[in-house]
């Protein structure tokens, strides 16, 4: 059987100033610190089991580390990196524990340079005594969580140069399904909407504006239950003079979301409703062109993204 990519699992972000962004990821965006080193915190969701979906390193500047993905079965790794050594790829192993609370894994890029990380296991803590719910399928307890904390790590948007290369070999190569796909009026493709997970999108790949940019990280994406916790959100931006980058709703994925930034970084999150799941096994992707959902350039169907600042590897 070949080897499968199960989910999205965590994203690894850099920042010339860790305890100011921890101030927004944590204080502000409501997200747990589950663990601290020296140069790294490692963060989750209030809903999450695994050791964490986000950390956060000191660095010269902003920048994306890598993008790390749970394989279905922890063997499954070693298959992935030897279908890509055959390949002449370069793949990079990670000893277990080199990143706090998870176990070995591999490390390469995909077109057009974004740094993929694929791993099969992480530990699964528990919240400290006095945060941790008594029901035993809740981690957190809730009276005491951030006002607006999000659930779970749901989604991340990328930027390519060729997005459309890269949606193909993410397909091809790690076997992801395509959900949604957008074309633009000469033909070529602005951005495909994958799953990893084939329930829900995992992974948006959209095309740069030239051909040489950089290959960037837009967003990260944190499931909430509602709109309301959209407008919550929106409130504590506005208290903690964070900037907000929009709020709407998505044509593609039908997400309700609400966009902030961290003042520091420059990292943007998104504080999204979750999409429609398909769990038919015979999808078939849906197929958008240009001006099908408005007339504008940022294909939302209510609102709108007043950024599309992002951030490098």
């Amino acid at each position: 059987m070949a080897p499968e990519v199960a989910r999205l699992g965590h994203v690894a972000l850099e920042t010339p100033d860790l305890e100011d962004s921890l101030a927004f990821f944590g204080d502000t965006v409501g997200l747990e610190i589950v663990e601290r080193t020296d140069e790294t915190a490692y963060l989750r969701a209030v809903e999450e089991w695994d050791h964490h979906s986000l950390s956060l390193t000191e660095a010269a500047e902003s920048g994306i580390d890598h993008i790390g993905w749970q394989t279905e079965e922890p063997e499954h790794v070693a298959a992935f990196a030897e279908k890509f050594e055959a390949q002449g790829m370069d793949v990079t192993w990670i000893d277990e524990g080199t990143e706090a609370g998870q176990g070995e894994a591999i490390r390469f890029e995909v077109p057009n340079g974004h740094r993929f990380e694929l791993y099969g296991e992480m530990s699964k803590p528990d919240a400290p005594a006095e945060r941790r719910s008594r029901l035993k399928n809740r981690q957190y307890d809730p009276t005491n969580n951030d006002p607006i904390a999000p659930n779970r790590i749901d989604h991340l948007q990328i930027w390519d140069q060729d997005a459309l290369e890269c949606a193909e070999w993410i397909r091809d190569e790690l076997g992801y399904q395509v959900q949604e796909y957008y074309d633009l009026e000469d033909g070529s493709r602005w951005g495909t909407f994958l799953s990893a997970c084939g329930a829900k999108i995992d992974l948006a790949i959209v095309q740069s504006e030239n051909d040489d940019d950089d290959a960037a990280v837009h967003h990260i994406a944190y499931e909430v239950d509602s709109a309301n916790d959209l407008f919550e959100a929106h409130n504590v931006m506005n208290e903690n003079r964070v900037p907000v980058d929009g709020i709407g709703q998505h044509g593609i994925s039908r997400g309700e979301f609400m966009y902030a930034r961290d003042p520091t970084s420059g990292h943007r999150i998104e504080f999204n409703t979750g999409s429609y799941l398909t769990l038919d096994p015979h999808w078939e992707p849906i197929a958008w062109q240009e001006n099908d959902i408005s007339d504008g350039d940022d294909h939302q169907w209510i609102g709108g993204i007043d950024s599309l600042e992002r951030v490098t590897y």
